[in-house]
């Protein structure tokens, strides 16, 4: 049992070119679309999300309302009330 199939070459190539595990487990078919639109996104990246970031926040217990620092990320007590403009304008 070693000649390989064309399962087994296609799973290859995808790891060399992609560095991408396919799912052996899928159709030959399947795994020709997914290296197809492995090829097309390699080709055409898509565009990193831009990150919103506070400007103001409130204190939901006082009603106190400060700027943002990057101190009070993650407390759960605090909600924004306005956010940064996209073009980092404050």
């Amino acid at each position: 049992m070693s000649a390989k199939t064309e399962k087994d070459e296609l799973f290859e190539k995808t790891k060399t070119e992609f560095d991408v595990r396919l799912d052996r487990r899928l159709k030959l078919s399947e795994l020709k679309d997914q290296v197809e639109r492995l090829k097309q996104n390699k080709n055409n990246p898509a565009p990193a999300p831009k990150i919103k970031k506070p400007k103001t926040v409130k204190n939901i217990f006082t009603g106190n309302s400060f700027p943002y620092t990057d101190a009070f990320e993650g407390l759960p007590d605090l909600e924004v009330t306005e956010w940064e403009e996209e073009d980092g304008d404050n």
